[in-house]
């Protein structure tokens, strides 16, 4: 697949091109454009004639109804009428169709590369799209919003956001990963209570329907309500089992940190230094404190989060040691699994 990234301001580079020869984006600019609305300094994408969705890394400075901390998502309401886009399944979205990301000033037009992990982000191939632009098809209805750096949060997601009262999402204790043709089991929540599933398993129907891609087994888990059940059949070495699951309430994932010991009311960032402690949580009782940083689990390095979750996942012990950096005094918290 040709490789490129076209960029071009409406009404300078694309006005009157009589030579532009790639999908053609500009009615549905002049449309969905539309649709952009401010809330003190934050650009917004209205959804429903009173109701405007943003991501932002901050808090805004006006008053918003809710917000997912998950995916940076606030809501805001109009009193003024708004001129809502049209969403559209991102289902539907194939690798190599063309997409556009539009925002105030700009078209970037490319084609759809690959689905992310942020509890599923997508990327619009090469374009360095701004903050709340948004995602179009040439029919000119909406996959998404733009979060910056070519990615988006796709339309199910916002959706969601908009109608649910409580943000939350659903959890089985295991994050999926896609091998080849197969979708398995990538790593195991140790504590995760009555955990059934193994690392390596490749699962092959949820809920009774086959699985066709990692965005569907996602979905499935993550839009589930916390006390439903999930029903999985999956192939464990030559052997085809089935296993109802409880679901609980997803503690990490997204842009909160995703370690597995969120359950235990501790939230890294990048670095694995702590950002925040959960009020008498096993942290809490345990004396750590914001910024301690996690060295290693039982002399293990660790450098990130996908480490932790790959130890925990593949240790048969029933405790580990976790080994804390304090302003360059280290000290070992003991943890059961």
């Amino acid at each position: 697949m040709i490789r490129f990234f076209i960029a071009f301001f409406i009404f300078f580079q694309v006005a009157n091109s009589a030579s532009f020869t790639y999908p053609d984006f500009r009615q549905c600019y002049n449309k969905n454009t539309k649709a952009f609305v401010y809330f003190g300094d934050t650009r917004a994408v209205a959804i429903t004639k009173h109701l405007a969705v943003a991501y932002s890394k901050t808090k805004p400075k006006v008053s918003f109804v809710k917000f997912d901390p998950f995916l940076n998502l606030y809501l805001f309401y109009s009193k003024k009428t708004l001129k809502p886009v049209r969403l559209k399944s991102t289902h539907s979205l194939k690798l190599g169709e063309w997409i556009a990301g539009m925002d105030d000033t700009s078209l970037y037009a490319g084609n759809f590369a690959k689905s992310g992990d942020l509890l599923d982000s997508f990327y619009l191939q090469n374009a360095k799209l701004e903050a709340n632009s948004i995602i179009s098809c040439l029919c000119c209805e909406v996959y998404g919003l733009g979060i910056g750096k070519g990615s988006f949060i796709g339309s199910e997601y916002i959706k969601r956001f908009m109608s649910s009262k409580n943000i939350y999402y659903g959890d089985i204790g295991v994050r999926f990963e896609k091998e080849a043709k197969d979708f398995i089991v990538k790593s195991r929540d140790p504590f995760y209570p009555n955990q059934l599933l193994h690392v390596n398993d490749k699962i092959l129907k949820i809920n009774r329907k086959k699985v066709t891609s990692l965005k569907q087994l996602n979905q499935t888990v993550l839009f589930s309500k916390p006390k439903s059940i999930v029903n999985i059949e999956l192939l464990r070495g030559k052997h085809k089992l089935k296993r109802s699951l409880v679901v609980r309430s997803r503690m990490g994932g997204g842009y909160v940190s995703d370690s597995f010991l969120e359950k235990k009311g501790i939230f890294f960032d990048k670095e694995l230094k702590i950002i925040r402690i959960k009020k008498k949580s096993f942290a809490d009782m345990s004396g750590l404190k914001i910024g301690d940083k996690l060295i290693q689990i039982d002399f293990n390095m660790i450098k990130n989060q996908n480490d932790i979750k790959t130890y925990f996942s593949n240790t048969k012990s029933k405790e580990a040691q976790l080994l804390f950096d304090r302003d360059n005094f280290q000290f070992f918290v003991k943890i059961g699994l």
